[in-house]
């Protein structure tokens, strides 16, 4: 068959992951599958630890974390060498409390120097007209619950936790998002730690979507 300029072939339909594309790998024509090209841009890991992307890296829990029964954070997924650069981080965090009247703190932490950073985490509360700090997974008001949130502008800190869950050893799910400008290579944490002595889980399946955008 006779060469034929790319941009004269016929435009693809919706591409599916075994397509396969050109790709010039160290001066050599090669061919490559477009599920290669993803995985080349992103880095799956599963487990609390392992080493980032260059670009986007995808963290899920493959098990329970162990439960903190104390005020003193603990890290529950580290992400390695994540290297100088800006990143937006999410955390789809579920975790159960074991008593009504114990809540939770969440802080995120980069072991190397960093420039900016801010954070935010949220969850639904049973508050309706008026912030409780007590999660609340079952929105059974017609006119819907609070977005209660926690933020801080200084890596691994909590300023304070929440006071509560509606519903014990029952899934919560809090979003902690944020954007951190990373100096030096180090590891992102994710902390977590109880409101009083008494023990809050970090379950499997919570995870993380880390990109870099500079």
């Amino acid at each position: 068959m006779p060469d034929t300029k790319v941009s004269l072939l016929t435009a693809a339909s919706a591409l599916g992951m075994t397509d396969i594309v050109p790709v010039v790998q160290a001066g050599a024509s090669k061919r490559a599958s477009i599920a290669q090209v993803i995985d080349a841009a992103m880095t799956r890991i599963a487990g609390p630890t392992g080493v980032a992307g260059a670009y986007m890296t995808w963290q899920t829990l493959t098990a329970n974390a162990t439960g903190n029964l104390t005020v003193t954070p603990a890290v529950v997924m580290t992400t390695s060498s994540v290297p100088a650069g800006t990143y937006t981080f999410k955390y789809t965090i579920i975790y159960q409390s074991t008593a009504t009247t114990t809540g939770v703190g969440f802080s995120v932490n980069h072991t190397g120097t960093t420039g900016r950073f801010a954070s935010r985490w949220s969850f639904g509360s049973t508050g309706g007209a008026a912030a409780t700090g007590i999660s609340d997974q079952i929105s059974i008001v017609n006119a819907g619950q609070l977005m209660e949130q926690k933020s801080e502008r200084v890596k691994a800190t909590v300023s304070s936790s929440t006071a509560g869950v509606a519903t014990i050893n029952a899934d919560q799910m809090a979003i902690m998002e944020g954007l951190i400008v990373v100096s030096t290579v180090g590891d992102l944490q994710l902390r977590h730690n109880s409101e009083t002595a008494v023990s809050t889980s970090v379950m499997a399946n919570s995870s993380l979507v880390l990109t870099k955008i500079a």
